[in-house]
């Protein structure tokens, strides 16, 4: 895995980590949520983007995201 693979994938573990604590969630349900309503695939996409901007914003970004798409979490 090079560097730059390795940075993507800290900053998953770490973005899905913060996710978790707002929604009072744990990581592993904090991501089955994300991938469910297309959060992981949308920052998979927009990676250069997002790791660019604070994590209370991605966080905030993804809560509403989800809303969007039938997500509950508020």
């Amino acid at each position: 895995m090079g560097r730059q693979e390795r940075d993507k994938a800290e900053y998953f573990v770490a973005l899905i980590n913060e996710f978790a604590k707002r929604h009072n969630l744990s990581d592993s349900q904090a991501f089955r949520y994300l991938d469910r309503y297309g959060c992981i695939s949308l920052i998979n996409e927009h990676y250069d983007i997002s790791h660019t901007l604070t994590f209370n914003d991605v966080v905030e970004g993804l809560t509403i995201y989800s809303q969007k798409h039938g997500g509950t979490l508020r």
